[in-house]
């Protein structure tokens, strides 16, 4: 698949779309896409605005929707490490569900990144320009996390056959933790809570992933 984040040209290009990329997630994630023009991230970047349009056509939507490929590659990376480097399924189901909360509390912007929130309604405008890379960045993003939820489940599981049902608690598990840290994103509940919350969880997902098999045996 042909990522977004691949980019033709000189390395000064290269540097640019980082710098640009850089300052826009800077800047979302201090005021938000909705506050933020180009002319903010020409000026944080750096560059001349001629050049975020040169590197980035659709603007300042495009922007966010390659940030957003962008930050599901770190997403996965980081993932994939953590997960690697546990000693057995048991740990890896800890380290994975760790680092998926550790990963959003160190970019407060990536719970919204990847559900490329500000731009959802650019994907259905038709056939613009601006529409077609918000559907190819969703779909970036459903692939490099759709991998991340495989390696897990592969790692996880004892047996083939009881992927089934560990895909069905590792989605579960992250599923509970997005709704917390949705209700916090929308002021509902504060810090504190949102912790004591977050480790609930990761207790009760940990108890199912790492139960017992149908024969009887200890295989998470």
């Amino acid at each position: 698949m042909e990522s977004l984040l691949d980019s033709e040209g000189d390395r000064r290009r290269r540097r640019t779309r980082t710098s640009v990329l850089d300052a826009a997630e800077v800047l979302f994630t201090e005021r938000g896409y909705r506050e933020t023009s180009v002319e903010d991230l020409a000026k944080a970047a750096d560059v001349a605005v001629t050049s975020v349009y040169g590197n980035f056509p659709g603007g300042k939507a495009e922007v966010y929707a390659v940030l957003g490929c962008r930050t599901a590659r770190d997403h996965a990376a980081r993932m994939s490490d953590v997960v690697d480097a546990a000693p057995d399924g048991a740990a890896a189901a800890r380290a994975a569900l760790i680092e998926y909360i550790r990963f959003h509390r160190d970019y407060p912007l990536a719970f919204r990144l990847l559900g490329l929130t500000d731009i959802a309604d650019t994907a259905s405008r038709g056939k613009s320009s601006g529409a077609d890379v918000a559907r190819r960045a969703r779909a970036e993003v459903a692939v490099r996390l759709g991998g991340v939820v495989d390696h897990v489940v592969r790692r996880v599981s004892g047996t083939p056959a009881d992927e089934a049902d560990v895909r069905t608690d590792v989605l579960l598990a992250w599923a509970t933790v997005n709704g917390v840290l949705s209700l916090l994103q929308q002021n509902l509940i504060d810090a504190k809570t949102a912790d004591d919350l977050l480790a609930a969880a990761v207790e009760t997902s940990l108890s199912r992933l790492t139960q017992t098999d149908r024969s009887g045996n200890a295989t998470r």
